[in-house]
């Protein structure tokens, strides 16, 4: 037994094969995703709207927006200027006599006869003239005086000489012409208008920058960059996880859904169809290979082991093609299409259940050349390497044993070739590596089971279970 297989299982290195096919068809989900948003009119909207966002005339209109404020505004001193005014004393006082009442009784006995006439009767009665005529015009004079004294005792006269006089008036009057009062005005006009108070309004807004075409174009950035697919196309933007699907093109690859496809397998050897035209066994074999009635598809492929009796033929020296009756029977399958000639990638996922009294292998191996590439041997001894038959006609494989893998077990079996240097793998960890420059023939895949020993019966039929195989070619190399 392996001590390597032992270790890597014992670390957890060599991983469930459950856990590695979700996890690929998670990556490969991913990958799809990925070249959809890659093409897609959102991720080219996002780009755009990234490059907005990010340009210094951007982050020189927010910031202008932001710092915008009506206390820092002209808007904002004209409106002080203007409540200054308006509590100011002699702007308080013109008002308050502008427009009221008393203004308005002045303004009328202004207009009136009355105070001419009494300024005249005053004049002439204090003015030296009335001390002149009262000896000559006596009753004239005495008239004139007694007028006086009678409009000096007038409501309107006296209300007319003491508002004149008022302070509150001299203060109207001195208002009323000023530029205190003219800007007053204007200011009231402006500050009332329906454009100020918009301004006004827009300045005092707290969410003004919200309300800006560029805040839309920013909402709409951050509304696409949180898309879970978007978040996960710049994740895997600049990382290595796609390297496979980038590097990579599948070639040959079958679930096993339904039907045995003619069109990838055969159901006899290569070599053998070639020679005989059918299957043959070889000394020792126990069993015959039939023409397809062992082999069973129904989401996996089935090599069936089967206690019955069988006629075919035998392969013995120096006789040749002999017929030779058998008690069991078995199966194989051939791939049609050959591989081999670049940077390759073979693997099946394979369930490991080796009974001792045969052999289960999937190869790799050329129509007229000994050397085989084992992705997997189990049986009477369970490994993985490169066999080719010696001077004595013997097979030596260099490679390794893979016995303490999980009888009853499903792994991915891999190899990698890249040149002259093939690597093999389980569950995707590597196992074995090993260099042969004179490996450059075509090579076809093969997986068969052949019967070395009497197998009781209740093991049987006994299924060599392979779910799925793929190959892969570098891009960019031959086939």
């Amino acid at each position: 037994m392996s001590f390597k297989i032992f270790s890597l299982q014992l670390t957890g290195k060599i991983k469930p094969v459950e856990k590695i096919e979700k996890q690929r068809e998670i990556l490969y989900h991913d990958y799809k995703e990925f070249l959809e948003v890659d093409k897609s009119d959102e991720l080219k909207e996002y780009l755009e709207l990234e490059t907005f966002v990010n340009s210094p005339a951007f982050k020189k209109k927010k910031a202008e927006m932001e710092a915008l404020q009506f206390k820092d505004s002209k808007e904002y001193n004209e409106l002080r200027e203007f409540e200054k005014l308006k509590k100011s004393k002699r702007i308080k006082q013109y008002f308050r006599v502008s427009g009221s009442p008393e203004l308005s009784r002045f303004e009328k006995i202004t207009k009136s006869d009355k105070p001419e006439e009494f300024k005249r009767v005053k004049e002439y009665v204090t003015g030296g003239k009335f001390a002149q005529d009262k000896k000559d015009k006596k009753e004239e004079a005495f008239a004139q005086k007694n007028k006086y004294k009678t409009m000096k005792g007038d409501s309107d006269i006296r209300f007319y000489l003491k508002f004149k006089k008022s302070s509150l008036y001299r203060n109207y009057l001195d208002v009323k012409t000023s530029n205190e009062l003219k800007r007053f005005e204007e200011l009231r006009e402006q500050t009332t208008s329906t454009s100020f108070l918009e301004r006004k309004a827009y300045l005092e807004d707290k969410k003004k920058w919200e309300k800006t075409a560029e805040f839309s174009q920013l909402k709409r950035y951050e509304e696409i960059k949180k898309q879970p697919h978007i978040q996960k196309y710049f994740k895997y933007k600049n990382s290595t996880a796609f390297d496979f699907f980038k590097n990579w093109e599948i070639t040959f690859e079958d679930d096993f859904a339904n039907r045995l496809h003619s069109e990838k397998w055969s159901v006899v050897n290569k070599r053998a169809e070639q020679i005989i035209g059918g299957n043959y066994s070889l000394p020792g074999d126990l069993h015959c290979f039939t023409s397809g009635e062992n082999v069973k598809t129904n989401g996996k492929l089935c090599i069936e082991v089967k206690k019955e009796s069988a006629k075919g033929k035998m392969w013995k020296m120096p006789a040749g093609f002999v017929p030779a009756d058998f008690e069991y029977t078995s199966g194989l399958v051939s791939s049609v299409e050959s591989f081999g000639n670049g940077n390759e990638i073979f693997e099946a996922k394979i369930r490991f259940n080796p009974a001792k009294q045969l052999v289960s292998t999937f190869l790799l191996a050329g129509e007229h050349h000994t050397s085989r590439i084992h992705l997997l041997e189990m049986g009477t001894k369970n490994r993985i390497g490169v066999s080719k038959i010696d001077g004595n006609g013997k097979i030596q494989l260099e490679g390794l044993d893979i016995s303490n893998l999980k009888s009853g077990k499903w792994y991915i079996f891999t190899i990698e070739k890249s040149g002259s240097t093939w690597v093999w793998k389980v569950n995707e960890t590597e196992v074995f590596r090993f260099t042969n420059g004179e490996i450059k023939h075509p090579l076809y895949l093969q997986a068969s089971t052949i019967v070395v020993h009497n197998i009781p019966g209740h093991q049987l039929p006994n299924s060599f279970e392979i779910e799925w195989v793929k190959c892969y070619r570098k891009k960019g190399t031959n086939k």
